[in-house]
């Protein structure tokens, strides 16, 4: 009887070798893993209440929306924000006005004695000060626009952390086919040796190992359902709906197109760490301003009435109060804050610079990506199935040995290996390139 390495052994008919029929699953990655930042919201989701059951089927974008509207860093977030809100409203109150009552002239002696030429002074007091108002309100307003800024960048590096983990759960859940078609073949090896020891065309020692072969396969097996049972737990807990299984959708052999240096480069300007250097700035600016204003000197105007007790007369009282002294007197705070923005100016050339570099690398990976997958699919696995099927052959009739033979098992299944290897690594080069640009795209399936 002759074997056939890619025979179900359940229901007997021949199917397609196994290195164009494994990468069944995956995610949607044509435009590349979409790295989604929707507004975080504490509001309670549907999707949210769509997760209960271990068997819900679940896709990339799905996976980033539960993460990024139940991830606690977020929520720390955006409470942050109400925090901000009301060092606004307290930025906004200035100093209180004054209301003041002097009495002069009475309970004293001879004429002056009781109240009978007693004067009092009511008096209405207040500073000019809306312009440090205002200095505060901006300043104030510019801060708490870093904690936008902050947001986007935790939402861009959540959506990547889950969509590496949702591709490299994909993978696995690839490799645990794999060893499971590996598992029936060897299988089918045992079954068949066993056939041709029964009838002396092969020894003892070539069953052993033969069943040594099928055993590490079902170790492999076990060690790769293992392996997704902690990798579905860890994806799942970002949403805080640990689970041990989860049903993932989506196709891995979609390979996402490899983007232009210069379309990438333009986006690197007007990422949210770019952002962040220029919220930083403005800070600054804002901060220099505030200084500047509260170094002028606050006038403080007074009005009043007075009253004569002895002739029973009024008047009008007015002031004014300008502090005297050194307007300068923040020139230092001023000066350090415009050292500050030269500080964050240079920073951010030097984080553009890295960025650069390594988008450009990225983008040279994920080419050498592309031709190790079109490499192995259309020249390494066509010729050892090749091999494999004369091998076959060749053992059948004797003309090879069993080591020979599994060896050459093995060149095929280390080569279908290898090419999920090279998709794993060419989402993942293109999700990091995701996240390095900014790219928001919740839906790409």
């Amino acid at each position: 009887m002759r074997f056939n390495p890619y025979k179900n052994k359940r229901n007997g008919n021949s199917q397609k070798p196994i290195s164009y029929r494994f990468l069944a699953i995956g995610i949607a990655v044509t435009t590349g893993v979409g790295l989604a930042i929707p507004t975080p919201s504490l509001a309670n989701s549907q999707s949210q209440q769509q997760i209960q059951s271990s068997h819900q089927i679940i896709n990339l974008s799905k996976a980033v929306t539960m993460t990024l509207e139940s991830h606690p860093e977020l929520k720390a977030l955006v409470a942050e924000e109400a925090v901000w809100q009301g060092n606004i409203e307290q930025a906004a109150i200035g100093e209180r006005p004054q209301i003041g009552l002097m009495i002069e002239d009475a309970l004293g002696t001879g004429e002056h004695s009781a109240l009978k030429s007693m004067q009092s002074t009511l008096t209405y007091s207040w500073l000019l000060q809306q312009d440090q108002i205002d200095g505060r309100v901006n300043a104030a307003k510019s801060q708490a626009s870093a904690v936008i800024v902050e947001q986007k960048i935790k939402a861009l590096d959540l959506s990547a952390i889950v969509a590496k983990q949702f591709v490299e759960i994909l993978i696995k859940q690839e490799r645990l086919k794999l060893n499971q078609l590996a598992v029936s073949q060897a299988q089918e090896v045992v079954d068949a040796i066993a056939k041709r020891v029964k009838a002396g065309k092969s020894s003892n020692v070539e069953m052993r190992l033969a069943q040594a072969e099928l055993v590490r396969r079902n170790l492999a097996v076990e060690d790769l359902e293992h392996e997704l049972k902690a990798s579905h737990y860890q994806l799942s807990s970002l949403w805080g709906k640990p689970q041990a299984e989860l049903k993932l959708t989506g196709n891995l052999m979609l390979k996402p197109e490899i983007p232009s240096v210069e379309s990438q480069l333009i986006k690197l300007k007007e990422i949210p760490q770019i952002q962040q250097f220029v919220n930083e700035q403005r800070i600054a600016q804002s901060q220099m301003e505030l200084a500047r204003i509260e170094a002028k000197p606050q006038w403080q105007l007074t009005a009043g009435l007075k009253r004569y007790e002895a002739t029973d007369d009024f008047g009008l009282v007015a002031g004014i109060s300008i502090p005297w002294g050194n307007a300068n007197r923040n020139a230092g705070t001023i000066a350090a804050l415009r050292a500050k923005q030269d500080v964050l100016a240079t920073q951010q050339q030097a984080l553009m610079q890295k960025l650069d570099a390594q988008l450009y690398v990225l983008l040279q990976e994920m080419a050498h990506s592309h031709h190790v997958i079109e490499t192995i699919q259309a020249e390494i696995i066509p010729v050892l199935e090749t091999a494999l099927t004369e091998a076959s052959q060749a053992f059948d009739i004797g003309k090879l040995s069993y080591n020979q033979w599994s060896n050459i098992r093995r060149e095929l299944l280390s080569a279908q290996n290898q090419l999920l290897d090279a998709y794993q690594s060419l989402h993942l080069q293109h999700i990091e390139i995701q996240r390095l640009t900014g790219v928001s795209v919740s839906d790409s399936e």
